[in-house]
């Protein structure tokens, strides 16, 4: 009866903790864009019923990893589970996302990735609750945890955590009350069945069941901030000078009139697309810079469309000589959340995927859009046939103050307001003043950013008043935002050195889904990988892009071509700069788009780790084979150790250590003390155990030592010896 009550409450006990971290998982689908949290919530059901039939560590670890293995494979490896092909791509996955996470590139992490992550982040909350459970039969801390964690979700994010707070105050007093009897159970050595437990338990739960419904019922004092996220958005607005900029989400936004402030992360999935090498994606670039934000300066139906059909070229006007010598690259688009413009690389030369339509290019903006009939359609694929850009720096580092001659081109590409403060183009002289062409000084510009403590964040976000300067306040009073001011703050100080420069937006390469073939690709790209760059313009080369912002970078291609001649022609593509050795001269001369060494040193970790993905992850599996089974065998190997040492302790002081360290190693050996049993009576029960005399003899001098008596250096020898006959019985 005592045996059957005991397994009950324990049985409830963890049901009550189950439910508990059920409400962790409850947000999940609603914040983030998760389908479905079922085969979380299974896992740790699964974990739990582990953990109380008491399963062998190995068997229930094999089971819990079988189990996230084939999860993982249901969900991102489709096809027949016969076919182990899977079985590479997801382990190659593993390594390559791994070395991702040593190149401190979180943002481009899978979420094959991401769900293994929280599948071993719900293993170790699994544990932990057992061990708060079981062994120290306490979870307030949990508790705690929990109720702050639905409190945080329900006052920042869209969940209604109304229903979740009260389950789990009802839960987590229920669970609290039920420890607090099985700590006293223990303590007090009484022995309680289940009319006694009832009579504790009974009154526990009707009084949180009245509390709660009074709770409910009683009126309630209408809340300070009947909305928080509003109020928040006030005080940066009152503290800014204006309410433009405020509090956004991430991704495609038309309108940038007005810039700043921070915005919300939206993990959704813009498109998934098929691709040989990575690349940003444009969507139109922008010219008119207001001090707020940016605007065409022309409207887009003033720009006298360009139209073309699905097998012509796309007229983009600086296309003609930049891919010369690279291959044809074809690459597929699949749009999840459908827009009528077109997102392509540069070089782009053809789009397919309209047939008996059209595409139309703005000439103003660079946006290419899809139409019928002359509407607006958006296409749910396309492809995309391109040259990948390459770009002259022999050209670009000829490129001098006087070689643009059009006025209203460089009117138009330089344009800034009337009431720019003159420190913008001070400080970009300052930084350009040992540079003598436009290249040198673009890049020295572009480097600034990364070499003075400008910090890349999405939160801690200014807004400028109604008398600043956007590119003003991030360059000299803030120094901290995202891509939208790195960028904005670039073209605006290359223009006030008279050098033509655009803003751009589109998006960056995205996220590794997974192999599709030896040549393709899978990326996914996200509403967070919407972006802004900078591109400028040099004669005979066209507009070549940069890249301001802390922590991005838009492989762009260059030809290490300073030494050639100028024929057409003989420009070298920049697949063949590794083949060729540079001349001296180049290779004295820094090059200025070499990363820092810091940066040089990550990316040389992460390719390390990507080339050995398979040797490391194996590597990793043996080492962790390896400790489980020292952990798994560490009663017989741990005695010799203690041996070793406690033969180098020549005073008699070492001998209450090694009697403890002895006690100890018999619990791992399973004779354990029992709660409220004396020394001496466990000594009869070890020396009955082991059919020795050894325990009692240690354990009487034990006795006498705390009792104030001395022992003598030959005394600690003689007992030395039975400790160590003793200690080693265990290893057996």
């Amino acid at each position: 009866m005592k045996n059957q009550t005991h397994h009950l409450i324990n049985i409830i006990i963890y049901g009550l903790g189950f439910l508990l971290l059920w409400e962790w998982l409850r947000p999940v689908g609603a914040i983030t864009d998760t389908g479905s949290v079922t085969a979380f919530v299974l896992f740790i059901a699964i974990a739990f019923l582990l953990s109380y039939f008491r399963v062998h560590f190995l068997i229930s670890g094999a089971v819990k990893l079988l189990y996230m293995i084939v999860a993982l494979k249901i969900w991102y490896f489709p096809g027949s589970i016969l076919d182990l092909t899977w079985v590479q791509e997801m382990f190659g996955e593993i390594g390559y996302n791994t070395g991702m996470m040593f190149g401190r590139e979180w943002g481009s992490l899978t979420y094959m990735y991401q769900s293994l992550l929280f599948f071993i982040l719900l293993w170790l909350m699994t544990y932990l609750l057992h061990y708060w459970l079981m062994v120290r039969r306490s979870i307030l801390l949990f508790y705690f945890m929990t109720i702050t964690y639905i409190c945080v979700i329900d006052t920042y994010t869209e969940y209604d955590g109304k229903m979740s707070i009260l389950r789990a105050v009802i839960i987590g007093f229920i669970l609290m009350g039920m420890l607090a009897l099985e700590r006293l159970v223990k303590r007090e050595g009484l022995a309680l069945f289940r009319i006694n437990r009832r009579k504790w338990m009974v009154p526990l739960v009707i009084l949180l069941g009245c509390s709660s419904v009074l709770a409910l019922a009683a009126p309630k004092a209408a809340p300070i901030w009947p909305d928080p996220i509003p109020y928040l958005e006030s005080l940066s607005a009152n503290g800014t000078g204006i309410g433009g900029g405020g509090n956004s989400k991430a991704g495609y936004d038309p309108d940038d009139s007005r810039l700043g402030g921070p915005f919300e992360a939206d993990p959704s999935v813009v498109f998934t697309a098929e691709v040989t090498d990575e690349h940003y994606w444009k969507i139109e670039t922008k010219d008119f810079y207001t001090g707020k934000g940016w605007e065409q300066s022309r409207p887009e139906d003033e720009g006298e469309e360009m139209n073309f059909q699905a097998d012509e070229l796309v007229p983009i006007a600086d296309n003609a000589d930049r891919g010369k010598g690279e291959e044809v690259k074809e690459e597929k688009v699949m749009m999840v959340t459908t827009y009528p413009h077109i997102l392509y690389p540069y070089g782009l030369e053809k789009i397919e995927g309209n047939e008996n339509r059209y595409f139309a290019l703005n000439p103003v903006s660079e946006k290419i859009t899809s139409y019928e009939g002359g509407s607006e359609i958006e296409l749910n694929e396309y492809s995309l046939s391109y040259r990948p850009a390459s770009y002259s720096l022999k050209k670009m580092k000829g490129t001098g103050d006087g070689d643009v001659e059009a006025e209203g081109f460089l009117e138009r590409y330089t344009q800034l307001p009337e009431d720019l403060p003159e420190r913008v183009s001070l400080l970009s002289e300052e930084i350009t003043k040992d540079k003598d062409n436009w290249y040198d000084k673009v890049k020295a510009i572009e480097q600034y950013f990364r070499e003075n403590g400008f910090v890349y964040d999405q939160q801690d976000v200014a807004v400028p008043g109604a008398e600043q300067d956007y590119v003003d306040q991030f360059l000299f009073e803030t120094q901290k935002g995202y891509c939208d001011n790195f960028s904005t703050s670039m073209v605006a100080m290359t223009r006030s050195l008279g050098i033509p420069a655009r803003w751009v937006k589109g998006y960056t390469e995205g996220t590794f889904s997974k192999q599709v073939d030896k040549d393709y690709q899978l990326f996914e790209v996200t509403n967070d990988n919407a972006h802004s760059w900078v591109e400028v313009f040099f004669p005979g080369v066209g507009w070549v892009p940069f890249e301001p912002t802390v922590g991005f970078s838009n492989n762009v291609r260059y030809a290490y071509d300073l030494e050639l001649d100028d024929s057409e022609g003989e420009e070298t593509p920049a697949e063949d700069k590794e083949e060729t050795p540079a001349p001296e001269s180049q290779q004295q001369q820094p090059q200025p788009d070499l990363v820092n060494e810091d940066s040089s040193g990550v990316d040389g970790a992460q390719s390390f780790l990507q080339e050995h993905t398979g040797k490391f992850f194996f590597g990793l599996i043996a080492i962790l084979l390896l400790i489980g089974v020292g952990y798994y065998l560490r009663r017989r190997w741990i005695p010799y150790l203690y041996i070793l040492y406690y033969r180098t302790q020549k005073s008699e002081s070492a001998f209450p250590k090694a009697y403890l360290a002895l006690v100890k190693q018999l619990e791992r050996h399973g004779v354990k003390m029992e709660d409220g049993q004396t020394l001496r009576s466990y000594s009869h029960y070890v020396d009955t155990h082991f059919g020795t005399y050894e325990m009692t003899s240690l354990t009487n001098n034990y006795e006498r030592l705390l009792y104030g008596r001395d022992l003598s250096t030959e005394e600690w020898v003689k007992l030395r010896e039975l400790w160590e006959n003793l200690i080693k019985k265990t290893t057996g």
